[in-house]
């Protein structure tokens, strides 16, 4: 399996560390996989992408790049996360869908890896992604809301359900978040409650219930929030907007490497997240944490380890999500949580497991 050539297709080169986390797993496992491994990634920021992972890169939007790196490749691997559903956008959503088709038209292997799919709103998208996938050679989904929406739509291909590839990720250290917590000021005998949120398209009104039940945490639990961003500077500024002028609440504002948000989520006391990966993060370290839904796939994640989101942006319950997170700093998550999380963790190897399949089959039958 030497000398493969693969094309990666996902949402990479915008600082989004659950993306760019997903591409690190689904790099590793293609290392582990193959030897000497032909790599493309299309990217958002192709010069970036290379340096980091050192692969070669095509730029996004770079039509005649893209057709001659998957003309050329033996696989191309429609990589992790959200990338077929049209809530979002539709447009992002008919952007991965062509970059599939091209594969298929082109007769090259094509995996769907770990994906988290729908909801699709738009009957004539349906019917596309319908014809299309029924002519991949291999699915992997991370919930199996993504397979039974997959069923439900006619895909006839056998659909996996395996789990986030991140979760195939090593643990960081915890030095690397210590040491940032301490240069920017952050007292280390104090409780840390970490916040990772976004911007969502509803009402002011989730985020004054955030604000409060956040000084509330502060004030009378004697703890200090460090604000996480997990796509940066989007996220800072997220965090900024919810107004909390206070001496407890910390920004942390530069662009962190996937291995440093993990060491820094491992040296929180409790995580609240909105963001998926963020969550997965701290299971990752074995840190507690408590969902904020804005989004099906933060139920879906939560659901695999039997719990649910604490609230969500729709209805925010700032008195609820205060309560839970004293529960949770003082008796963390139980035993068997904790199990479920590394049940989770053996299942995101299955990925690499179907793709080692899916190249021998291929190469026992060219």
């Amino acid at each position: 399996m030497a000398n493969y050539k693969i094309v990666i297709s996902g949402y990479y080169g915008f600082n989004n560390a659950g993306d760019e986390a997903m591409l690190s797993a689904i790099l590793q496992a293609l290392n582990r996989t193959f030897h000497s491994p032909d790599i493309t990634v299309i990217s958002g920021s192709p010069q970036s992408t290379a340096e980091t992972y050192g692969v070669h890169t095509v730029p996004r939007f770079s039509i005649g790049g893209i057709l001659r790196a998957v003309f050329s490749s033996d696989l191309i691997i429609s990589g992790g996360g959200s990338l077929l559903q049209d809530v979002t956008s539709w447009k992002s959503m008919i952007y991965y869908l062509s970059i599939i088709t091209l594969g298929v038209l082109f007769r090259k292997q094509v995996f769907l890896y770990s994906q988290g799919i729908g909801p699709v709103r738009y009957r004539v998208i349906r019917i596309i992604l319908k014809h299309v996938l029924n002519h991949v050679d291999a699915i992997t989904v991370r919930d199996k809301e993504s397979k039974g929406f997959l069923q439900r739509l006619g895909v006839r291909r056998k659909i996996y359900t395996t789990a986030d590839a991140v979760l195939s990720l090593a643990p960081a250290d915890l030095s690397i978040g210590r040491r940032i917590l301490r240069e920017k000021g952050i007292p280390e005998g104090k409780k840390k409650i970490g916040l990772a949120i976004r911007y969502w398209h509803h009402s002011k009104e989730w985020m004054n219930q955030l604000r409060n039940a956040v000084c509330r945490l502060a004030a009378e639990e004697d703890a200090v929030i460090v604000c996480i961003p997990m796509q940066f500077p989007e996220d800072e500024k997220a965090a900024e907007s919810i107004g909390v002028n206070d001496d407890h609440v910390f920004f942390l504002n530069e662009d962190y490497s996937i291995e440093e948000l993990m060491s820094i989520i491992g040296n929180m006391d409790v995580l609240l997240g909105m963001r998926l990966h963020a969550l997965i993060f701290s299971a990752l370290m074995h840190v507690p944490f408590l969902g904020i839904s804005y989004d099906p796939k933060i139920d879906n994640f939560l659901a695999l380890i039997g719990q649910k989101p604490s609230t969500s942006v729709q209805h925010m319950d700032g008195e609820k999500l205060y309560n839970d997170t004293c529960r949770i700093l003082f008796s963390g998550l139980a035993p068997e949580d904790w199990k479920k999380v590394e049940a989770l963790c053996e299942r995101a190897s299955l990925n690499v497991q179907i793709l080692k399949s899916l190249v021998t089959h291929k190469e026992e039958n060219p």
